[in-house]
This record gives structure tokens, sequence and C-alpha cells, in this order.
């Protein structure tokens, strides 16, 4: 595990830092400011907010139909592709979004940055994977593993698999920002592995059949918080009627998605040109076969706790962050009981 002064550990902690003057910026801003993201109508709150996320992927397009249905229902969702977490964490924490949609959202919390995850967005879709000659965790001694970088989400899953899989092992851990270059590095055998997300493992395995394979499939053995939808009591509080939709409707549509993948497949060719048409079906049954996202609304005890222990075990544990504080069950319990 990293420690917190290695000098890898700039990512993660250095948003914990920054959070807590970001955090003090918000409360000054919201003592009276004038500049409110949301349009605020009647008792029942606004009927627009702002969405903060990193840009469009398999894991998110539920929230793009989602969106669509809102807008059905009179609601405008505007949603503002941010990129990188802290690029996410700061525009949330200084009030540029209404709605943001990471599980790092932690971090500000953790800062006094008052906020409540009122929806689980999706779980955990990474898996670690190598060459077929490297097939368990032993077998990676000495090779090539990239990742992100060591306090990344993405480092975190390789440096605490290999820390308590096969703490004997010593890997050659490589840094190699993003996943498309990670994953042209595998196919040029510049890398034996990586911790990659079920879209490239299935555009790998389309690509090099047989070569790779599986070590650890995290989407089964940590299946945390990744996609988390949170927003500021204040915000929750004034606008009860949109909140409450949010989580009705995004149920509806993991409930639909399940059921009938192919919309998902439809809107994957709407966002994402990028990805060849022909393996839109398998990258969608992949996400769709790995359950990842939660109807019941993934914000359980344990769901939480077990997000928690992840980020808490990097180096640095949070002290203020429970799940009986980072939560609010108001919304989904107020949309469970409209569903009946």
């Amino acid at each position: 595990m990293s420690s917190p002064s290695h000098p890898g550990s700039v990512w993660l902690r250095g948003a914990r830092i920054a959070a807590a003057a970001l955090a003090g910026t918000l409360a000054l801003s919201s003592c009276g400011g004038d500049d409110q993201p949301t349009e605020q109508s009647g008792g029942s709150g606004g009927t627009s907010a702002t969405l903060g996320f990193s840009g469009w992927s398999i894991a998110y397009l539920p929230t793009a139909i989602a969106i669509d249905r809102l807008a059905e229902q009179g609601f405008e969702v505007e949603a503002v592709a941010l990129g990188g977490n802290p690029n996410q964490l700061q525009a949330f924490a200084q009030g540029e979004v209404d709605i943001a949609a990471i599980a790092q959202v932690m971090d500000l919390m953790d800062q006094g940055l008052p906020a409540k995850f009122f929806l689980a967005g999706n779980t955990n879709e990474f898996v670690m994977v190598s060459r077929a000659e490297f097939p368990d965790c032993e077998s990676l001694d000495g090779k090539v593993v990239g990742i992100q970088s060591e306090a990344s989400f993405v480092g975190q899953l390789a440096v605490q698999w290999f820390a308590n899989e096969c703490p004997a092992a010593a890997p050659q851990i490589t840094v190699v920002e993003g996943s498309e270059n990670r994953l042209a590095a595998l196919l040029q055998g510049q890398m034996d592995a990586s911790p990659i997300d079920l879209q490239d493992w299935t555009l790998l395995n389309a690509e090099r059949p047989g070569e790779f394979v599986i070590v650890e499939d995290f989407t089964t053995t940590l299946p945390i918080m990744r996609g988390a939808f949170a927003a500021t009591p204040e915000w929750l509080e004034a606008n009860p009627e949109l909140a409450t939709a949010w989580v009705a409707t995004h149920l509806e549509v993991y409930r639909d998605v399940y059921a009938d993948p192919s919309i998902l497949v439809d809107k994957a060719a709407e966002l994402l040109p990028e990805v060849d048409p022909d393996l839109l079906p398998a990258v969608v049954d992949a996400f769709v076969s790995a359950e990842s996202w939660p109807v019941d609304g993934g914000l359980g005890e344990d769901d939480v706790q077990s997000t928690i222990d992840f980020f808490d075990a990097d180096g640095e544990a949070y002290t203020s962050v429970t799940p009986e504080g980072a939560v609010d069950l108001t919304y989904l319990d107020a949309a469970n009981q409209a569903q009946g």
C-alpha cells in the first residue's frame, strides 16, 4: 500500500488537501450569494440542475437515458464533461455544478464539505488483465504492470491487490497515463498487465482473442461504488421533486437496461462514435453481466463502508466519513414508495 509521503500519492491526497480550501469557498458563497446554479420555482424546488461528470462512457450511459426521460417530465439537466476527478471535485466544491457523480466526493466530505450521496451510479467496472502466460498474481513478479498513477483509483486497485494477494511479488509498477495508452501498450507487448475497465477488456479480447486473461475480476471481488450521485443538503432540500425524480428515473432505466440491453447499445451508438459499432453489443453485455448499475440504489451500509475501506487503505484514513453521515436516503425511499 502507498504511504502518504510517497511521491505517487499526490492525486488523491492532493485533492483532499485542496478540498478544505474549496469547502471554505463554498461555505462562504452559500451565505447569501446570488450565483446559484439551479433555478428555483415553487415549493417543490427547481426544475433544472447541472451534473458534473468525467464524460460519456458505457458506465454513464444510463444517466444519459435518464436525462432524456427527465426532460419528458419537465426537468432540464445539463451534463458537463469535466474530465479527471480533480476537476470534478473542484467544480462541485465551488458550487459550479449541482450534482457530482463520483464516489471520491468522500474526500470533500472528510474536509468538511456538506454533501450527501442520494443514489449510486455504477459499481467498480475494472478487471486486472495480463498476458495469458501470467495467469495469477504470483506470476506477475518482476513483470511490467501499467497504472494511471499510484494514487489514482486504477493505481490503488493494482497496489492494494498485490499487497493483499501476493505481497512477496515485486512487479514493475509503471505509470502510463490514459487508458487508451495502457491498452496500446498491452497490444504492443510493452506491458504485461494492467487494470482496465470492461469496455477496454472487451475491445482487447476482440482484437487479440486468447492472448490475454482476466487475473482478477474486481467487479465481483471489489464491487465498491465508482459512480455515485451527490449533492449538498441545501440543494437536496430545495429540490425534493427533482431529486426524487432523478432517483426514480435512474432506477427505472437500470431495470430497463437489464431487461433490454439494446436501449443502451442504441445510446452508445449515439454518444460513443469512437467505439466500433459491431462491438457495442459485447461491450454493453459485459457491463450488464457484471450488474454494474444497482437497482436497489446501491447505498446500503455495506456498499458505502466497503468504499470507505478501499479509500482508507491508500495510506491515509478518513477521519469523519461514515456510512450514516455520507448518505441521505430520503429521495431513494420516496422513489421506492412512489413505485409501490
